[in-house]
């Protein structure tokens, strides 16, 4: 798993050092409103926006959402009253943040959109969404036809609160059948922090006590199904676990070759590195047209 992590973190950074050529960082503002700091890979994110904005010199103030939209729109608001020289929104309702965006324009300050698609930002720093759950959907259906003779019951752990975030659990459930065509989506749940993923598997195997296969969202959802999956006792061998992001205890436990059996690196610290980058490099220059795009690779316990 190194290896392939290494590859990535060098072609991200290789990205953000030629960005960094470009940009004069000194004194200047960002506010970051980010989604939801129960997850650690915005905690990740954040650490990385916080060390970057550190070595530039350039203040930044970030901002917990806790997945609420109305909490996020009044911290652009506030970023607007307090003139930051940009602002980056991960959005947790695109379309609520809107008039916000237009608020920001009318008042000379760009917009940075992280992760979810947004209409108006002058950058984007993402992925397309269906791509990165058919990446993960893909891994647990080629599991399933490998290890399970094709056949298995499979719950999928979203967050749907997120309007963007549906076309990942789309692409989650389209990986899945493409690569076990006889594998059956049993249980659809919110499941996007540890907390909330607990207590989808609760419901799933109480509901669906058959089903073996989870597959969520995110890493933080599915390693909370993990622990309550341990906790009902469950014969770890029959089960198998996929998420997103490869957060560091993802990535531990893939590689003690639990019931936890995929995820997919998108270099989280990395990413908020990045975000400042891109952030001062469209305060000087101006809007990036095209995508900044996160790259994707798998990573399973025979990942080499």
């Amino acid at each position: 798993m190194k290896s392939i992590k290494n590859i990535l973190l060098s072609t991200v950074l290789l990205a953000a050092a030629s960005l960094a050529s470009t940009v004069n960082a000194k004194d200047l503002k960002i506010g970051y409103t980010t989604m939801d700091l129960a997850n650690p890979y915005f905690i990740a994110v954040t650490s990385g926006v916080k060390d970057k904005a550190k070595a530039l010199d350039v203040k930044v103030t970030i901002h917990d959402a806790k997945s609420d939209p109305a909490s996020q729109i009044a911290a652009i608001e506030n970023f607007v009253a307090q003139q930051m020289d940009a602002i980056v929104i991960s959005p947790i309702d695109a379309v609520a943040v809107e008039p916000m965006v237009k608020l920001a324009h009318d008042n000379g300050i760009p917009i940075i959109n992280a992760h979810q698609a947004m209409e108006g930002a002058d950058a984007q720093i993402g992925l397309i969404e269906f791509e990165y759950g058919y990446e993960i959907g893909k891994l647990a259906g080629q599991y399933i036809t490998d290890n399970m003779n094709g056949k298995a019951e499979v719950a999928v752990l979203g967050q749907p609160e997120v309007s963007a975030l549906v076309e990942r659990t789309n692409g989650i459930k389209q990986g899945i059948i493409d690569f076990a065509p006889d594998a059956v989506i049993a249980a659809e749940q919110s499941g996007y922090t540890p907390e909330t993923g607990a207590r989808a598997a609760e419901v799933v195997m109480q509901s669906r006590p058959n089903t073996r296969v989870f597959v969520g969202m995110n890493d933080a959802g599915v390693l909370g199904a993990y622990e309550a999956l341990k906790g009902m006792g469950v014969n770890e061998n029959e089960f198998a676990l996929f998420g997103l992001d490869a957060t560091e205890e993802a990535q531990k436990k893939i590689a003690e070759n639990s019931m936890y059996k995929g995820t997919v690196d998108i270099a989280p610290y990395v990413t908020g590195e990045m975000i400042v980058e891109v952030a001062l490099k469209v305060k000087n220059e101006g809007p990036i047209e095209d995508m900044v795009k996160i790259e994707m690779f798998p990573l399973t316990a025979s990942t080499k």
